[in-house]
């Protein structure tokens, strides 16, 4: 009879810079955030989530309940993720233009968050 070991959790982390640009320092952080977690955190799946790809908020682009396809996908990961890090330039006391369109696609702890993080500032 084999023993039965027990798997640790994985702890999925989705990774998102708030800037666009390729050689950005948040970008930078990210990628040294996933190099180490592959080199020395077992139990830790990160992954970078490239946000360039999505609309600029407009509401008219969700039909039926459903959002474009980029939207949907990145959605799907964010709801796979069990964690959620950010690395973004700070304006003006506040996140980046870039995170502007995602509270309507966001699950709602998400939305609260956004709309949050000024008035905690």
């Amino acid at each position: 009879m084999e023993a039965v070991v027990a798997s640790k959790p994985v702890i999925k982390v989705a990774a998102i810079s708030g800037s666009l640009r390729k050689a950005s320092f948040n970008r930078g952080l990210i990628r040294t955030a996933l190099e180490l977690t592959k080199e020395s955190i077992a139990g830790v799946q990160m992954e970078y989530i490239d946000i360039s790809p999505l609309p600029m908020l407009d509401t008219d682009l969700e039909v039926d309940g459903k959002f474009p396809p980029a939207v949907e996908a990145f959605r799907q990961k964010i709801l796979e993720s069990d964690s959620i890090l950010f690395a973004s330039p700070e304006y003006n006391y506040s996140l980046t233009g870039i995170f502007i369109p995602f509270p309507p696609c966001f699950p709602t702890f998400l939305f609260i968050y956004f709309y949050s993080v000024e008035q905690c500032l």
